[in-house]
Parts: C-alpha cells; structure tokens; sequence
C-alpha cells in the first residue's frame, strides 16, 4: 500500500517503511530552492554591472583626472613655455541674427561640390560653415529637404568649424583674416590650398581636401620667411553655438569634446557649459 500523507508533510515528500526496521527513515527534497539561489546571483549580476558601467566615468573623474598637457619645454638647459592650443577668438561684439543666405552672401567664399555635398567654406576666418547632405533627408519622406549639417555665424543654428594656430610673439591669422584660395571650387580629388602672409613674412597654408563621401582633410603647414624662429601650434576646432537637436544617450556622446596629446576628451558636457556661463 502506499503511504498516506500525514499532518506536517511536505506535499513532494515521499516516505518509505522497510519492513522489519526500527525505524523508517524518510528524505525530504526541495527542488525551488535552487532556482531561487540562481535567480538571487543573476539579479546580484546584473545590479554589479550596473553600478560599474555608471559609477566608473564619474570615479575616474573625480579621483583620477586627466593630466593637463606640458606648458613648458626645456631647451638647451633652459624652461621655454610652449604655445597653449586655445578656442579661436571670436569678435568681442555680438552680432545681429541674420538670415543664413544673407550671410553666405556678405562674405567671400569657395563652393563645396561632391556627390554627397554641397555648400562652402568661408574664406573670412577660413570656416567650413555651410555644408548640406544631399544623400539624407530630414524624414522618410523621399521629398524632404536634405539635412543641412552646418550654418555659418550670425545665422540661426551656428555650426562651424575652422583651423589655426596659436603662439606668442607672432602675428597669426584670425577669425577677420581673409584667405586666398587657389581655386573657386573645393571638390573630390582636386585640393584647395588656403594662404596667408602677415606683416613679418611668415606664410600659413591649409591643403583642404574632400573624398567621395563626407570626410574632409586639412593639412596645416607654416613657411617662415622672416628673420627670426617662431614657435607656433596647430588647432582644430567645431564650434556650436545652441545645443544639438539630437537625443542623447548613454551610449552616445552629444555634446563638446577636446582632442588633446593624441588622446580624446570627453569631460566636458552641456550641463558643464551651462554652469560656467558664457565667460567660462
């Protein structure tokens, strides 16, 4: 016969009576308590990986911060500073919104022509500030506009970028500096040389190329034909003046970043622009 359950029994319980025994011995067996043990690591897991995904940028920040780069250099024995790459000065008035195509118009420039772009670049302060994307749209929609990429300044949604150098006891080409360009026209496979001489006969050149699809080059290079030695350093930078439209996620970076020492910087967001304010 089998055995009826009895009170205080397990309901997977089974037991066994050997005849002739004693006593009967009887085995209980919980098969969940595995699976809840495999469910409570699982859940440990995960919570771990998150905290180290989130937490580990702002400990780096906080506890191991990016060394600044050199300021100094050492010469023959001596400290020489060295030229700090620095944001290209930008005109100490604000100036009127205008239209974009008045201001394309008010200002010398060279077409930009591939079959993936169009636009130019500004000759006034060498900016590449007007660029559309002819291959993307702005909805699904096959009629819908082209993605216009950047804007020169003083129109509405500013983006630009622009190359110079920075140094100390050299006159150096800014943001008024007017370029003169080889040709009238920047397209694939035919480069255009940017120059400009100042008063004490040094020579600066951008080379700016473009490939087939939307990657431009520019070839920074000085010819000193002055008396003296000049020390000078080469920048690059993309200036926005509102934020991006674009979300913004943990998995991309939207916002300003710094190429510094052949290594990129990511420390600086929107919510640290924000408090430093328009003088930070």
């Amino acid at each position: 016969m089998e055995p009826r359950a009895g009170a205080g029994w397990l309901s997977n319980a089974s037991a066994v009576a050997i005849p002739g025994a004693g006593k009967a011995s009887t085995r209980y067996h919980d098969e969940d308590k595995p699976a809840v043990s495999d469910s409570k690591n699982l859940i440990l897991a995960v919570v771990l990986s998150a905290l180290v995904l989130l937490g580990w940028s702002w400990v780096a920040h906080r506890y191991f911060p990016t060394a600044n780069p050199p300021s100094t250099k050492v010469e023959n024995g001596k400290s020489q500073p060295l030229p700090q790459p620095q944001a290209q000065p930008v005109p100490a008035t604000p100036q009127a919104m205008r239209s974009r195509s008045a201001v394309i118009g008010s200002t010398p420039r060279v077409r930009i022509e591939t079959a993936s772009l169009q636009g130019s670049l500004n000759l006034r302060g060498a900016q590449i500030d007007d660029l559309v994307l002819l291959k993307q749209r702005q909805t699904i929609d096959k009629k819908s506009p082209p993605v216009r990429l950047l804007s020169p300044l003083g129109a509405p949604g500013a983006y630009f970028a622009s190359f110079g150098w920075s140094g100390q006891g050299v006159e150096l080409p800014g943001p008024e500096t007017v370029w003169t360009a080889s040709s009238p026209v920047l397209s694939t496979g035919k480069p255009l040389t940017l120059s400009w001489t100042n008063s004490t006969g040094q020579q600066f050149e951008q080379i700016v190329s473009v490939d087939d699809n939307y990657l431009f080059s520019v070839r920074q290079r000085v010819v000193n034909g002055g008396s003296a030695p000049v020390s000078v350093r080469a920048f690059g930078l993309v200036s926005r003046a509102s934020k991006s439209a674009d979300p913004d996620s943990w998995t991309v970076h939207v916002g300003p970043i710094g190429f510094v020492n052949e290594k990129a910087h990511y420390d600086v967001d929107w919510k640290t622009l924000d408090e430093a304010g328009p003088n930070g």
